[in-house]
């Protein structure tokens, strides 16, 4: 019994030492390139704490007998998606994700001091890092508020996105079934598309606005109702493009149906998961939800067409 848990126990350091190597060198790359020295600041302060987290797990290994542990597998394709994200989506958004990704760990290290046997001086260890973790993160969430209308405009970007393709690929899967050419079909989405627009910016801008003139704070942190506007109704567009774009390679019929949903599944994955960051949420269980909800829309729709096909004979 006692080699199970000392088995189980190591693996255990190998997965904290790992997570907390990665940690420590996203920290430091976002830092290099962060111009805010407040935010500067907390992000080495982060760094620095890591660091001794690793020099705890790396003790702990040797002590175990292992070799020097080394960094992670995989880590330089880690930190430079992580930077390819920061670039994209903005500090705040990264951040986010990484908070995202401490928090499980942060689990993690609560359930191994009930399900591992460590002994008294590494449950201690354990519990240090657990309250030094818990501080630095409230540190760098008070100093991201600042950022907070970044979000907000990635927000808009994701949720115009989203309702582009799911509600266009919804529109055209039911016009196909009863389409006597694809380009009647790029012709009624895009149609849906430009409408579906010009509605969604305007939605967003008077929600903005309305946010701007009722909301708390200094305006800094708000984002502004016109670019919210444009985003929303531009990624809106986007999405309905996305939705049509088989159609108009020519693609007919159920054949067009199903390279649409494929093709939009995987763009509403995408940006289903941005979103779940963001607001906080299981990115499994968003991601899925969205998904099914799209293909539910859509075999709808396709049902309709048929009916609307066999039963009226209709077709355009």
């Amino acid at each position: 019994m006692k080699s199970v848990n000392e088995g189980k126990k190591l693996r255990m350091e190998r997965y904290f030492y790992n997570v907390e190597v990665l940690h420590y060198y996203l920290y430091t790359s976002l830092s290099a390139r962060e111009q805010n020295r407040g935010l500067k600041k907390i992000l080495n302060d982060l760094a620095k704490g890591e660091k001794g987290h690793i020099a705890a797990w790396r003790g702990a290994l040797l002590e175990h007998g292992v070799a020097e542990p080394g960094n992670p597998p995989l880590m330089g394709l880690q930190i430079l998606f992580f930077q390819v994200i920061r670039n994209i989506l903005g500090v705040a958004f990264v951040t986010r994700l990484i908070e995202k990704d401490e928090a499980r760990v942060l689990e993690d290290y609560i359930k191994s001091l009930k399900s591992v046997n460590f002994s008294a001086k590494e449950k201690r260890v354990i519990s240090e890092i657990i309250e030094d973790e818990r501080t630095h993160e409230s540190e760098l969430a008070d100093e991201m508020k600042i950022y907070e209308h970044e979000v907000n405009y990635v927000r808009s970007v994701v949720y115009g996105l989203n309702d582009g393709l799911v509600e266009v690929l919804a529109a055209v899967a039911g016009l196909a079934v009863i389409a006597t050419s694809p380009m009647i079909v790029v012709i009624g989405g895009v149609i849906i598309g430009v409408s579906g627009t010009l509605s969604m910016a305007g939605g967003a801008y008077l929600s903005s606005k309305s946010d701007v003139l009722l909301g708390p704070g200094d305006g800094k942190t708000r984002p502004k109702p016109s670019k919210e506007a444009l985003y929303t109704g531009v990624y809106y567009l986007l999405g309905a493009l996305t939705a049509v774009a088989p159609f108009a390679l020519g693609l007919e019929g159920f054949s067009g149906i199903i390279a649409a949903i494929v093709l939009v599944v995987i763009v509403l994955a995408l940006s289903s998961g941005i979103i779940a960051v963001i607001s906080s949420t299981s990115i499994k269980r968003r991601i899925t939800e969205t998904i099914a909800i799209s293909i539910g829309a859509s075999l709808a729709t396709i049902a309709l067409g048929l009916i609307m096909r066999v039963y009226f004979g209709v077709s355009i």
